[in-house]
């Protein structure tokens, strides 16, 4: 099936105080390139760049794509709060001892509890770990870029549509072409003698009937279009393979194509000296450069 160069592709993802937006973008480049844009505050992404870039490739054989990765928010995990229940008892047991020898009334509250030291324990914050980032990171960045394969195929199957259509336009005009080629020369040979009898009624002269013959042989030799026609079929039968192809890069052999294809479109205008040809030719050479134009989009 054919794919488009261009497309898009995004995924956003959020994991407790981490925001991720991976986005790729792409567009017609002659080759696979692609570029990988990290946030400059999260250095340990670094070492997933090749990594980021391998994984595109995948999903892309042919264009320029821009992989931008943003990553918001604090790599720390929450920290941890715990109560020293040991600790609490004996400042609750200190506070009643004081409270019966001194005869207070001050109730301990648990505000003022917890402002004793110890009772309150706060442990370490903890960086979250490498290595499950990095697999997130990677797990969004291969959604998006099936995201942007899901655009590229749908994109190329237009394309393949269009293609196909105008392909089979040059088909039936190579054929009207080849249907007529045979009769050039016989139109040829009426045409001369029409005029050499329009000739020979002003000057009476004799013509020779060999030389005659002489000179349709040399216009049949001169205009046969035999085998650009042959060839011509030949590239519209191999373009509509390329076309039928699953899961190929065919945009660069669909251009080298349409090449070959454009030089017999213009031998054919050339050599035929037949009107209906000639018009037959230019229509041909209009639409595979409009073929052309589109061939541009072709993964």
């Amino acid at each position: 099936m054919v794919r488009s160069m261009t497309g898009y592709g995004r995924k956003d993802d959020i994991r407790g105080s981490l925001r991720l937006a991976v986005e790729l973008r792409a567009v017609n480049h002659r080759f696979q390139e692609i570029l990988v844009r990290l946030p400059k505050n999260w250095s340990m992404l670094g070492i997933l760049e090749e990594q980021i870039r391998k994984l595109v490739a995948q999903y892309v054989r042919r264009g320029r794509v821009e992989v931008t990765i943003s990553l918001e928010g604090s790599a720390s995990k929450p920290s941890a709060v715990s109560i020293d229940w040991s600790a609490a008892e004996q400042f609750v047991q200190l506070s009643r001892e004081l409270d019966q020898r001194f005869s207070l009334e001050t109730p301990l509250t648990a505000k003022d509890l917890l402002l004793f030291p110890g009772v309150i324990h706060t442990d370490k914050t903890e960086e979250a770990d490498g290595g499950e980032v990095a697999e997130w990171l990677l797990a969004e960045v291969g959604a998006a870029a099936a995201d942007l394969l899901s655009m590229k195929r749908i994109e190329g199957s237009g394309l393949q549509a269009d293609l196909t259509e105008r392909l089979l336009s040059v088909s039936k005009w190579l054929e009207e072409i080849r249907l007529l080629a045979p009769a050039c020369t016989e139109e040829y040979r009426i045409r001369l003698q029409q005029r050499l009898s329009e000739w020979a009624a002003q000057v009476p002269v004799e013509w020779d009937q060999q030389r005659l013959a002489q000179e349709v042989v040399f216009f049949a030799e001169k205009s046969d279009i035999s085998e650009e026609i042959t060839r011509l079929q030949s590239h519209c039968h191999q373009f509509r393979q390329q076309l039928e192809k699953e899961e190929e890069a065919v945009g660069r052999k669909l251009d080298f194509l349409l090449q070959e294809m454009n030089r017999e479109a213009n031998t054919i205008a050339s050599k035929a000296n037949h009107l209906r040809i000639q018009h037959l030719a230019v229509e041909i050479k209009t639409e595979l450069e409009k073929m052309r134009e589109q061939v541009q989009n072709v993964e």
